[in-house]
């Protein structure tokens, strides 16, 4: 339990030290797009990097205190921690829910891949597409579709834009999930594929075991690092994807106020945002390494658990 501690302590620290690049960088990023100007133009990056240092200093100051200064909107002034704690629920609900779907139809779908040698090949076409597809496309073939058939057929199906805990979640949804469900489908399948070939699995099914105690006793507590892993990487596919999504659909959440602070020039909200979304995901990561540990049996002989 020791080991398992110091290695939680370890990372904790790695994510600060990450935290801290995150502030100095975007400042650094947002100076540079905002203010070209400069003595030299020898001189321009150093200049740039020493404000940039200066505010990010200040910011991780008025930080200690809860103080991340505030963002002037329409005709009044509201303080930035108000703007986080207003959209980072909308957006992880949005993700967490795009998330959770996408794990579940992805584990299902490669599974069936790897028992049915038919499906598996127009599967993992459908996956390869999935992944390759950029989301701003994905989102407007579906806005554009829906909006055909509402003019054509007189009929709404679902909002194309805006907010709301019901059909609004929809269409974002659906964008957001279709990189991790074609991720989560490969991997499964993959992973599964090759371990229904192991001698392991064919001697439990010499021995009589029923079909779903090999699937879910053997292989799929086997493949449960692969798919923990591949969803680590999904959620990176979706918060990559998440500014355009909610921008595209109207979704008031974290992703569309950070678009919004970049083009006012707004470092501070900017700042908060990016760092928000930077420390959700790896968080999310050392969830998943801390996990690896529990359900992997020489994980936990190294960690001493």
């Amino acid at each position: 339990m020791g080991t398992l501690l110091r290695f939680t302590l370890k990372r904790t620290l790695n994510i600060i030290l990450v935290s801290l690049g995150i502030v100095f960088f975007i400042s650094l990023a947002m100076r540079m797009s905002y203010n070209s100007y400069a003595p030299k133009p020898d001189y321009r990056l150093l200049v740039h990097s020493k404000f940039a240092l200066e505010e990010s200093l200040n910011f991780i100051k008025g930080a200690i205190h809860c103080d991340f200064g505030e963002v002037q909107e329409r005709t009044r002034t509201i303080p930035v921690s108000h703007v986080l704690l207003d959209t980072y629920p909308k957006s992880m609900g949005l993700i967490a829910i795009s998330l959770v779907g996408a794990c579940i139809a992805g584990v299902i779908t490669g599974t069936l891949a790897a028992l049915s040698r038919r499906a598996s090949l127009g599967l993992i076409t459908v996956s390869v597409l999935g992944i390759s597809i950029p989301s701003f496309f994905a989102a407007f073939l579906l806005q554009r579709g829906v909006i055909w058939i509402t003019q054509n057929f007189h009929v709404r199906l679902v909002p194309v834009g805006g907010f709301g805990w019901d059909t609004h979640l929809v269409l974002p949804a659906l964008v957001l999930a279709a990189r991790p469900l074609a991720q989560i489908t490969r991997i499964s399948y993959i992973t599964l594929d090759e371990i229904l070939r192991q001698d392991y699995i064919r001697t439990a099914r010499a021995k009589g075991l029923p079909p779903w105690d090999v699937l879910w006793g053997h292989a799929l507590r086997n493949a449960a690092i692969p798919i923990l892993t591949s969803i680590g990487v999904s959620l990176r596919l979706s918060l990559g994807s998440l500014p355009v999504v909610e921008y595209f659909f109207g979704w008031p959440g974290l992703g569309k106020k950070l678009i919004e602070g970049i083009q006012g020039g707004h470092t501070g909200l900017v700042i908060t945002l990016a760092l928000a979304l930077g420390i959700t995901f790896m968080l999310v990561n050392l969830s998943l390494d801390v996990l690896y540990r529990v359900v992997d049996p020489r994980l936990r002989e190294e960690t001493g658990l």
